[in-house]
């Protein structure tokens, strides 16, 4: 029987840290119902991929989500947002689900993704050239907000004149995945910011079927091929890709800076050797992930553990709580950028597997880059991100950190300032 009491989930002291009450639910209830949400949290890693491979659990929760929300209706805007969120490839099954992300990944490929890499280090650059003059700043909303969005405003050649309110639109949206929806202004505010931004997007996709080029919203005009399943959905699958790559971009940049500077031996090591920077990303996306959990809507009456969960309940993987697990990894509260095992669960599993994570992976990478001044081998021959930044040493310039806005899926501080001293 799940236990239904006892967790402290909601809470800005608990999103600060929730690794402790994570291994707490994934050794004490691993299966536990949440009453304030009125769903299931499973926290063991088997039962987490058990759960994306079961066709008793669905994808297709917007209806449901929409509906436990209160932002179901009959007036236009309600209308239009759940007839545009329930098309996502986030929210479909198989064989649905196979046809849009083959449509999806000719544009997020790795190769695709690959090609941008000169691009995102000259945005890296520039976001930190700041820093270097004033000595201090702060990562959310100087750094990587700045690099989260212009890689995305890049790859669909988005004006820049327009790119701040993709700010805005994503980050309502993003409010929708972990409960964090509860007045009528903030349901009107998503409601807006979702039509606004559908509404961008398909004029963004007329004009690139007029006069396409080798940009994102392109290449899935392409992928559609004439195939009339799916017609009309490179500009939804555009939709999708830039409201939920820009938050989890921005605070996984974020968590990685935090736990480099929380960890100061490993960051050493990071210095004296800069072959190390990509395990020590994917080290970042195990221990701070900026996605805590993922969530399916049961489909039919079953049982995780033994305990029944009835059609229509919602259940929450923390997969958060999975990249801890000693079964998966030896000493998993321990920070390390050489540990050879990478399984983590930050990305998902299976069908749904984030096809954004080549490019979150790049956008880390070139970031530690650029604030530790690390060479960049492999594109050593091109002067242009050869130039690297004078921020030889970081430090903490606030001593508690806000997570004001963190909710059961996306985790990130709300501001994290960092100073540069002189050496």
């Amino acid at each position: 029987m799940a236990v239904t009491s006892g967790f402290d989930l909601t809470s800005e002291r608990f999103f600060a840290d929730p690794f402790p009450t994570l291994d707490r639910l994934r050794t004490e209830a691993p299966v536990y119902f949440f009453e304030p949400l009125q769903c299931f949290l499973i926290t063991a890693p088997a039962d987490i991929e058990g759960l994306v491979k079961d066709p008793s659990f669905t994808a297709r929760r917007a209806t449901a989500i929409l509906g436990s929300l209160g932002m179901l209706g009959e007036d236009e805007l309600s209308r239009k947002t759940f007839d545009s969120l329930s098309r996502l490839a986030f929210f479909q099954d198989p064989p649905r689900h196979t046809k849009l992300r083959q449509l999806i990944m000719k544009g997020f490929s790795p190769s695709a993704v690959e090609w941008m890499r000169p691009r995102v280090a000259g945005l890296v650059q520039r976001a930190a050239e700041k820093a270097r003059r004033d000595g201090e700043m702060d990562v959310v909303s100087a750094f990587s907000e700045a690099v989260a969005l212009n890689t995305l405003a890049e790859m669909f050649v988005i004006p820049e004149a327009d790119r701040p309110q993709f700010m805005r639109w994503s980050t309502d949206l993003l409010k929708l995945a972990g409960g964090g929806v509860t007045s009528d202004e903030q349901k009107r505010a998503v409601k807006q910011s979702c039509c606004d931004m559908v509404d961008y997007m398909m004029r963004l996709v007329e004009e690139r079927r007029k006069a396409p080029g080798e940009d994102v919203a392109s290449r899935f005009i392409e992928a559609e091929g004439g195939d009339t399943e799916l017609a009309g959905e490179a500009a939804m699958q555009c939709f999708q890709m830039v409201a939920a790559g820009f938050v989890t971009s921005v605070n996984q940049i974020a968590n990685t800076v935090l736990a480099l500077l929380n960890h100061p031996a490993e960051l050493a090591k990071l210095r004296e050797a800069p072959g190390l920077v990509r395990g020590a990303v994917e080290e970042s996306l195990r221990f701070e992930p900026s996605v805590l959990s993922l969530s399916r809507m049961c489909a039919r009456d079953t049982e995780i553990r033994g305990t029944r969960v009835a059609e229509g309940q919602f259940v929450f993987a923390m997969i958060a709580a999975a990249n801890r697990d000693s079964g998966l990894f030896s000493e998993p509260d321990r920070f390390d950028i050489t540990r050879q095992q990478s399984r983590h669960l930050t990305f998902g599993s299976g069908a749904h597997y984030c096809p954004g994570a080549p490019l979150i992976r790049m956008e880390v990478e070139e970031s530690v880059r650029a604030l530790l001044s690390l060479p960049r081998w492999e594109l050593a021959e091109q002067e242009s991100v050869r130039a690297l930044l004078s921020l030889p040493r970081w430090e903490l310039a606030e001593p508690t950190l806000s997570y004001a806005g963190s909710n059961l899926q996306d985790r990130g501080p709300s501001s994290l300032r960092v100073r540069f001293p002189a050496a």
